[in-house]
């Protein structure tokens, strides 16, 4: 996997002067000979110039069925093949923590995942301790997206996240699907309020890792009590069909996920979702392209490039990302940029 380079990439572009040896002495050739001899070099000469070379595949990780990243996956996919003509261009399925892992590996060229995630793995730090991911850098900022939306419907007698824990509801409780950042997150929130998947689980109840789709049918139909992730097109889509209600997150455990794990702390606008019935403050991250280090610099600017140019591909994804701003994309990624981003934002002037 990831990508390939067609001709031999890196190659020496100038032929070196043709000699023949024979016996220690120097032979001259003929004339003609001669003629032969350099065009034949100049033409292996080009074939073996960097600027021949094409990419022939090209992998990107997104997000589960059913989620916005999986769109934005699908629509990056789409600029890569109109900036690497004749490319076998994949989009796979993934998470943002499965996602590095891939990139780093190798085994993919281009992720989503989070600027704090992406910080973490290269310093080995957070859930990465003593192990450093060196074949990673970033190219873009996309938006902050609130997690961990808390929602159970809207006739559940459940009014608070604290009362679970007094009261040991076996709840059951539905979240993304393990290696992406909504269940990390979904899980270090709980943790703040003394609550492990373990204890829901001892308590009669059950914690599920899903995709978005299948947790929109499980509310649906009667088999899951709780919604634990962002507002993706599948869950926003529940929730016109289910009343909800929104279990809000104590600014005090807010503030120790932000101390703790870098989350960012907003505000959610009164009435941004019908059961937002005041402003309410919640957590997010921020979420960012990845690709591989070793990835050459002019495959990554002329990423860069069509993914900047054409900002209303992401933006019109959901109402999340139309903040996109690509001005500032090289801001907030959490840790340096490949050469090829940082190539482009220099060369529009966003970054002096």
């Amino acid at each position: 996997m990831g990508v390939k380079l067609g001709g031999q990439h890196g190659a020496r572009c100038a032929a070196e002067k043709l000699k023949k040896q024979k016996g220690g002495k120097e032979v001259v050739m003929s004339k003609k000979g001669i003629l032969i001899g350099f065009l034949a070099a100049a033409v292996l000469a080009l074939s073996l110039c960097p600027a021949a070379a094409q990419v022939k595949s090209f992998t990107i990780t997104a997000g589960p069925m059913g989620g916005d990243w999986y769109s934005i996956g699908g629509a990056m996919g789409e600029m890569a093949k109109s900036v690497f003509p004749g490319a076998i261009v994949t989009v796979t399925t993934g998470g943002s923590l499965s996602n590095i892992e891939k990139v780093n590996a190798g085994k993919a060229d281009v992720g989503l995942t989070m600027a704090s995630l992406y910080a973490d793995a290269l310093r080995a730090g957070g859930i990465y301790v003593g192990r450093p991911h060196e074949n990673l850098r970033a190219i873009a900022f996309l938006a902050n997206i609130p997690m961990s939306y808390f929602l159970v419907r809207a006739s559940n007698p459940i009014s608070s996240i604290k009362e679970i824990k007094e009261k040991k509801i076996p709840i059951r409780i539905l979240t993304s699907k393990r290696g992406s950042s909504p269940s990390l997150a979904a899980e270090r929130m709980l943790k703040e309020y003394g609550i492990t998947f373990e204890d829901i689980k001892k308590w009669g109840g059950r914690v599920s890792f899903v995709s978005y789709a299948e947790a929109s049918n499980l509310i649906k139909d009667g088999h899951a009590d709780a919604w634990i992730g962002p507002m993706v097109s599948a869950i926003v889509e529940l929730t016109t069909v289910v009343k909800m209600k929104m279990l809000p997150i104590k600014p005090s455990v807010l503030d120790r996920l932000k101390e703790k794990y870098n989350y960012v702390k907003i505000t959610l606008p009164k009435g941004k979702y019908y059961f937002v019935k005041e402003d309410t403050p919640h957590m997010a991250e921020s979420v960012i392209v990845i690709c591989q280090k070793k990835l050459p610099e002019e495959v990554i600017y002329k990423f860069t490039k069509v993914l900047l140019e054409n900002p209303d591909r992401i933006r019109n994804i959901h109402k999340t990302y139309s903040v996109f701003d690509p001005p500032n994309a090289w801001r907030n990624v959490g840790g340096p940029l490949h050469p090829g981003a940082e190539k482009y934002y220099r060369e529009k002037g966003y970054m002096k």
